[in-house]
């Protein structure tokens, strides 16, 4: 594998990254604006409800996850191997 090569696959895993933090940041404010409530991140926290906790397990996971699959699959197409 070439420089140019590891480079671009490296920027590509970065970006795709960095889109999930931000898909999931957005998701985090946006689940904070409808519900009124902050996300739930402590299994563990007597408020916690399990409907609630698994509800935003999927909507966040699935957000960023489709976050990082657009990114790569367009920073791929632009860059052809």
């Amino acid at each position: 594998m070439s420089n140019k090569q590891l480079i671009t696959n490296v920027g590509i895993g970065l970006a795709a990254a960095s889109a999930g933090i931000l898909a999931r940041k957005t998701l985090q404010k946006s689940w904070e604006k409808v519900t009124d409530q902050p996300t739930p991140k402590d299994k563990q926290s007597g408020n916690t409800d399990l409907k609630e906790a698994v509800t935003w397990a999927v909507v966040s996971g699935i957000g960023a996850g489709l976050a990082r699959m657009a990114v790569q699959y367009a920073l791929d197409k632009r860059n052809p191997k």
